[in-house]
């Protein structure tokens, strides 16, 4: 079930190929040795809160392009068209839409000493609502996580004719040496030569399509395909899914400046507008060349098309790099979500910026180990990308109406737990059907549903708590 068995199994590694995945893979260790000499807690938690505006872009775009944005959204391509490129679109504008909330995210985070997106809930409107947000966000970042894990060891066993299991002992390996060593500080370095990297695989492909594959990128981009409906249902999708997508806020928080959040996000926009391009090419040229092929075969088949056997194994290498740099993302989310939103928080001595730091450290090692056995056993990706999307989706509403509206905590915990029942109760039906894993895949629209039941639930419980209180009033 590997997502890269058609039509690259038989790639074999050139000696570039092979220096090219050494030289990475020692870069990426000695950048966590490195940001580990001489460093601070908060450093290590959250890059000493003076994070540049080069860190903050590549940082964002890096953990952005992973395992979902290369498999899931080529596979929306493959079947959707040219119409899925509107995710990428609706992420752009969605970071500039997120600007004014990040300013203030930034100031209150820098003021309470924010680390976690649920650090904001807890601080808003207590334990309850901060809990459950946190149970959601571990469940979908870790979701997530093994998604980079199947997608990454995947593409190196392709190239490197190693088997699976071994390549997701080694890539999962790298990933923990480097962020036991550096934390947060390794996730934002890593990211910005992982982004550099991942920039040379959009050169190749643009001097290979200035040369005599133009008329192929005439051929397969062609807008007069483009759904209407699709098109606005993932634009919102892409619009929407910053607000809960953890890793931009610790970025936010972690910014030097506001002018360091506003330009890094407006850059983000743009680089992002270019990657998904590069991405919506590799599934369209699929979705041409390949007909009658699984959906989560489009990447590979896509990119095989695209790029020749020559530059094939060095261009597969560089997509190992750009998936590497989203599961350190999640590990790290992961891990700090354990430490700050639940140790923490519970615990009846409140541990200092050192003692977090220890269980940081512990719990990174732990959801390593864990995704790596749970990416042992599981192989496939786009099912699981879009449950999980439905269930983050569940804290968007109040996410964002808590930045506007005070809200009562009893709305909050009912908008929380209404969508999540919701998602449960479509994984039941699915299960019941032939197939779970095809039921999710040709209803994706019903799974991010979730946040219409969520924000109903939140405006719901709010008026009636808004009209008790009023009589009370009275």
């Amino acid at each position: 079930m590997d997502f890269l068995h058609y039509n690259i199994s038989g790639t074999q590694l050139s000696y570039l190929d092979l220096g090219l995945l050494i030289i990475y893979t020692l870069v990426c260790v000695g950048i966590g040795l490195w940001s580990s000499r001489k460093q601070g807690d908060a450093d290590f938690l959250i890059a000493g809160r003076n994070l540049n505006q080069w860190g903050f872009v590549t940082s964002v775009v890096a953990s952005y392009i992973g395992g979902a944005a290369i498999v899931g959204y080529a596979a929306y391509v493959y079947n959707f068209g040219i119409s899925a490129i509107a995710v990428f679109i609706g992420t752009s504008l969605g970071f500039i839409f997120f600007i004014p909330y990040a300013k203030k995210l930034r100031k209150i985070g820098a003021e309470h000493k924010f680390y976690t997106l649920s650090d904001w809930f807890y601080h808003k409107y207590g334990k309850g609502p901060g809990a459950v947000s946190a149970a959601i966000l571990l469940f979908v970042y870790f979701g997530m996580l093994l998604n980079q894990f199947i997608a990454g060891s995947s593409i190196l066993a392709n190239i490197s004719g190693l088997s699976y299991e071994v390549s997701l002992l080694l890539s999962s390996g790298i990933i923990t040496v480097y962020l036991v060593a550096g934390g947060f500080n390794s996730v934002i370095k890593t990211d910005i030569f992982q982004y550099i990297v991942l920039f040379v695989l959009f050169i190749i492909l643009a001097v290979i399509l200035s040369g005599q594959q133009t008329g192929l990128l005439l051929d397969v981009v062609d807008f007069s395909d483009m759904n209407i409906s699709m098109t606005i249902a993932f634009i919102a999708f892409g619009v929407f899914i910053i607000f809960q997508s953890a890793e931009y806020w610790q970025r936010v928080y972690a910014a030097r400046s506001n002018k360091v959040v506003s330009r890094g996000l407006m850059s983000a926009a743009g680089l992002t507008l270019i990657t998904g391009f590069a991405i919506t090419l590799i599934g369209l040229s699929a979705h041409h060349n390949s007909p009658g092929i699984e959906a989560k075969d489009a990447f590979a088949a896509g990119l095989g098309h695209l790029i020749s056997g020559k530059y094939l194994g060095a261009s597969l290498v560089l997509m190992f790099a750009a998936i590497m740099s989203s599961a350190d993302t999640q590990i790290f989310v992961l891990a700090s979500s354990v430490s700050v939103d639940w140790i923490q928080r519970f615990s009846l001595k409140k541990p200092g910026e050192h003692r977090l730091k220890l269980l940081t450290r512990m719990s990174i090692i732990f959801f390593s180990l864990l995704g790596l056995l749970c990416a042992w056993f599981m192989r496939d990706l786009v099912a699981v990308i879009i449950f999980i999307t439905g269930v983050g989706f569940t804290i968007i509403p109040a996410a964002i109406v808590s930045f506007h509206v005070k809200l009562s905590e009893l709305a909050v915990l009912v908008s929380f737990i209404s969508g999540l029942a919701y998602v449960i109760a479509l994984a039941i039906y699915a299960s019941l059907q032939t197939s779970s894993f095809t039921f999710f895949k040709d209803n994706a629209d019903l799974a991010i549903l979730s946040i219409v039941v969520s924000g109903m639930s939140l405006l719901i419980t709010q008026l009636i708590m808004r009209s008790i209180i009023h009589k009370k009033d009275v």
